[in-house]
């Protein structure tokens, strides 16, 4: 039960992150959203990592750690990208079904079977996110544009899957400290892209003080829910932790229909009673 709870908390703190992230990244480029909010992050899961005991940290958890930061900094580049090219609410739901498919089917081929009703809960899921998908490009957007995104969310859910399954792979008795490898080699990613595109940088107008603080933010709860999501998975279900992380849409397009106005159809209001529905049945079949 304590691993269902976290879950929901990391894909609510996902789903803010996402909105935070994908509207500032309407305004200025990903990578300086990203790169702040890696370099912000990391300072957080140091001092979460120093304040949280962690008996013994071998050297599997540290590259299990690395091999999570390569795929987090794809992932996240690619959605943000995805969330400034594309409708939020299509954008991260798509997103988040395809990060979705790879820990389930790694966890039911290696055997880690849950029971008939979280399983059918996993397929409403699935469903749910689905139906929240199916919205309307906004106005103004290209058809070609829509379809770019579309490939960005589906490419960004895959790197986000295999930091699932990585995460998933790593010791509990190493604390948060794979999470701590993780974002370094992530921030080191983006500061070798940072100094590849200087000149670039150098023409540019320095961004405004409320996209450093958007920035910062969005790194902040990127962090707080990969640990979140980490802790939850170490207690329950790769297969079962998965899908309920990965109903952080719900979030997303709750913020998105308040701040921005997009209207919610009725299918996406139909898919969130679903993974509602699917919660339950997970929950209960515990």
């Amino acid at each position: 039960m304590v691993g269902v709870l976290l879950a929901l908390l990391a894909a609510a703190v996902y789903g803010a992150g996402d909105f935070v992230g994908g509207l500032a990244a309407r305004r200025i480029s990903v990578l300086f959203i990203v790169g702040v909010g890696q370099v912000a992050g990391l300072a957080a899961l140091l001092l979460l990592a120093l304040l949280r005991p962690a008996p013994a940290v071998h050297r599997a958890d540290v590259l299990w750690g690395a091999a999570s930061g390569i795929s987090t900094a794809i992932g996240i580049t690619l959605l943000y990208q995805a969330l400034a090219t594309g409708r939020m609410s299509v954008a991260a739901p798509v997103t988040a079904l395809s990060a979705l498919s790879l820990p389930v089917l790694f966890a039911y081929a290696g055997g880690d079977w849950p029971g008939w009703m979280p399983t059918a809960g996993i397929a409403l899921a699935a469903v749910a996110v689905a139906l929240i998908s199916r919205e309307e490009d906004r106005a103004g957007v290209a058809a070609g544009s829509a379809r770019r995104a579309l490939g960005l969310s589906i490419a960004a859910g895959l790197a986000i899957g295999v930091f699932y399954v990585t995460m998933g792979r790593t010791d509990p008795a190493s604390g948060l400290w794979p999470l701590v490898a993780a974002r370094g080699v992530s921030t080191a990613l983006f500061a070798l892209a940072a100094l590849a595109t200087l000149p670039r940088w150098r023409r540019a107008a320095v961004p405004g003080g409320i996209l450093w603080q958007w920035a910062v933010l969005s790194g902040l709860f990127d962090s707080a829910a990969n640990a979140l999501y980490l802790l939850a998975s170490r207690e329950g279900n790769l297969a079962v932790v998965a899908t309920l992380t990965s109903l952080y849409p719900a979030s997303t397009v709750f913020l998105a229909s308040l701040a921005l106005g997009e209207r919610l159809r009725p299918a996406q209001v139909a898919g969130l009673g679903l993974a509602t529905a699917a919660v339950v049945m997970i929950v209960l079949g515990r």
